[in-house]
């Protein structure tokens, strides 16, 4: 699969990249908490945080683990939970771009552990 500079976030466009990178399958998986596996994978985040007057606030984030579902960021910015934002993925083949809504956020000494759905 040849990748453009800049591809929305979808299931089959995140499972791409997972299977070219990591033989990504989802065969055999069986954890009752997720519906799908996680994988490593560190990198830049750009987001979109939506503020109370309608404008946007860009900041990066780092991405922990990726999931053809949605992706864990460690943001030092706190995310509301059911907050729908604008992300981009970059990387080094090309930049996922989409919306997410935060599902989970946990705060620890490195900053806010946030799980982020895509909007697929």
């Amino acid at each position: 699969m040849q990748l453009e500079e800049f591809v929305p976030i979808t299931a089959a466009s995140i499972e791409e990249v997972l299977r070219q990178r990591f033989g990504y399958s989802e065969e055999g998986y069986d954890d009752e908490r997720r519906t799908r596996p996680r994988w490593p994978f560190p990198g830049t985040v750009e987001l979109w945080i939506p503020d109370e007057s309608g404008e946007e606030e860009y900041v990066l984030a780092k991405a922990l683990n990726l999931s053809p579902k949605g992706v864990a960021i460690l943001s030092d910015d706190e995310l509301s939970i059911g907050m729908t934002l604008s992300i981009a993925i970059h990387q080094p083949e090309t930049t996922f771009v989409g919306k997410a809504i935060v599902r989970h956020r946990t705060e620890n000494h490195r900053g806010h552990r946030v799980g982020l759905e895509f909007i697929l």
